[in-house]
């Protein structure tokens, strides 16, 4: 383990993805503590991480801890997001924002009037493959941008075989767009710098459980500038499992797997070679856990915009969902 560093964690829902953050918090040297509603959940981290666990996440507030990573049904966020932020701690909050654009929009106004700060858990930015992207573009190399396509699918990749939550709508909120998608969602807008988005046709199709979300989707966006984003995501389907990014602009255009050790950038110069340029492939959820505990230390900047960013997915998300049942496409005011 890491050097300690006298920052106490909390991490509340000890499933998968809290066990997630909390090794790698351990590792990087964190003070863990946990809430979690089933007794076996606690018992087992107790064990894992000699920590101190509650069977309610005010509690756990109430210990004293400098801040949380909320890791639980989609629905919940809310109340333990708030009650955290009015709690004067720090929050990194598992995406999406909330199971609804009406809870998100609490979350965020929750996080402006707050003390402390809230991001949310937008991993892929955290790919060195995707912030190589990011300087390619800052470096004028891609030139004006037109065109991203991202997509993250899976083959035999139900949450749960379709018994958990994340197939139940009435606490994920849907179904592969709120789990997987908006991963690609937030990854486009944040390779293109967030532009604003007017316009979503979309279509979702529950085809391969007895589930009542979706389990795979596809949808254009079109933004105010012109620009254009394609998406496509599946839990279960027949294609080969991909999370590619691919970018188009006037000077040049790249293509990567988020978790991959190169990004192949090709330039409009049709007599340039393709470029495989070569970034370390580092571990996805280590590099966001350390960003949130420095930050949390302050020894390095919160992000800003995270919560705000995050509340433009949602409404994204939305109306995917709306232009499906419709048939047409969306605008968005």
């Amino acid at each position: 383990m890491s050097q300690e560093t006298g920052i106490r964690i909390g991490i509340v829902g000890l499933g998968t993805i809290g066990r997630i953050h909390a090794t790698r918090l351990d590792e990087l040297g964190a003070t863990l503590a946990g809430a979690d509603l089933d007794e076996d959940a606690r018992e087992a981290f107790i064990e894992e991480f000699d920590a101190e666990a509650y069977p309610d996440h005010r509690e756990l507030l109430e210990s004293g801890v400098d801040a949380v990573i909320v890791g639980v049904p989609n629905r919940i966020h809310e109340e333990i997001a708030i009650d955290a932020l009015e709690a004067g701690v720090d929050v990194l909050l598992e995406k999406p924002l909330a199971h609804s654009v009406e809870s998100a929009e609490r979350i965020a106004a929750a996080a402006r009037d707050a003390e402390g700060f809230c991001t949310v858990g937008f991993t892929m930015r955290y790919s060195n493959a995707t912030e190589r992207a990011i300087d390619l573009r800052e470096e004028g190399r891609l030139g004006s941008l037109s065109h991203v396509s991202v997509d993250y699918l899976r083959r035999g990749g139900v949450p749960g075989g379709g018994r958990g939550w994340f197939t139940d709508e009435s606490l994920a909120g849907g179904g592969v767009l709120m789990d997987l998608g908006v991963h690609i969602i937030d990854l486009a807008l944040h390779v293109l710098d967030y532009p604003t988005v007017v316009e979503v046709s979309g279509r979702t199709r529950s085809e391969f459980g007895e589930y009542d979300v979706d389990d795979s989707a596809t949808a254009l966006l079109r933004c105010a500038d012109g620009r254009t984003i394609s998406v496509e995501t599946s839990w279960h389907g027949t294609a080969a499992p991909s999370r590619e990014c691919v970018v188009r602009g006037t000077e040049g255009g790249l293509a990567f797997e988020v978790t991959d050790s190169e990004v192949t950038y090709v330039s409009a110069d049709a007599d340039e070679d393709v470029d495989a340029i070569a970034v370390e492939a580092e571990d996805m959820h280590l590099a966001e856990d350390r960003a949130f505990l420095e930050a949390v230390a302050g020894t390095r900047d919160p992000p800003s915009e995270t919560v705000e960013e995050a509340l433009v997915v949602q409404r994204v998300i939305d109306a995917i969902y709306e232009s499906s049942e419709r048939g047409r496409a969306v605008s968005l005011d």
